[in-house]
């Protein structure tokens, strides 16, 4: 797992390479969230420019919009599959949040690991889109199912990973906040490269 490590270091001296440019993306990124309707696009954009950074290429705003145009359709299915899936599990957790048998703490049990399952999955998903050949929504969603089923530890303490990060960039506001976004674009297309690398070589 110290690859992992690794990994986000590489990520993190990536975005200083361009962290002026960055920076900027990662705000016009939170914007995007904010609107609800530029959100799934923009975090599919904000991956295609985060390997574009990574292969050493000119990266600039029109690269961006270009690829928000280009996945605004795949975005979006990628994007209600998040409001379904999390809608269902946060609903099953507030309804049944008073009851207190065996069977529904059991089911609150499975409800939490099926979201953390999920959100692992989602952290494969748009770095693996842009490595295929083929990027129907469908093809994506089940090789990063794969992916995660194929490395179960290593997607474990990968996602946990992520999900700290984010909690302390939500506690330290803009501080974190304003290269998050970038950070986990960087970093995941990095990691998702890295898996992909092993199994060929398997």
């Amino acid at each position: 797992m110290l690859h992992l490590s690794r990994l986000f270091t590489r990520a993190v001296r990536l975005w200083w390479r361009e962290f002026l440019f960055l920076l900027a993306l990662n705000f016009i990124w939170l914007l995007a969230q904010a609107t609800i309707v530029f959100g799934p696009p923009a975090t599919a954009s904000l991956v295609a420019v985060a390997g574009r950074v990574i292969d050493g290429e000119l990266v600039d705003f029109s690269g961006f919009w270009r690829a928000l145009r280009a996945n605004f359709g795949v975005a979006w299915l990628w994007g209600l599959a998040q409001w379904i899936v999390y809608g269902v599990l946060g609903f099953n957790m507030i309804a049944y949040s008073g009851a207190a048998s065996s069977g529904v703490l059991a089911l609150r049990y499975a409800w939490t690991l099926l979201a953390l399952a999920w959100f692992a999955i989602n952290l494969y998903f748009w770095p693996l889109y842009f490595e295929q050949a083929d990027r129907r929504f469908t093809i994506t969603l089940g090789n990063a199912i794969k992916m995660a089923l194929l490395n179960p530890s290593f997607t474990a303490f990968y996602a946990l990973l992520a999900l700290l990060l984010i909690a302390i960039s939500v506690l330290s506001g803009l501080l974190l906040g304003a290269v998050l976004g970038m950070w986990l674009a960087l970093w995941g297309t990095l990691v998702v490269r890295d898996l992909l690398l092993i199994a060929r070589h398997e």
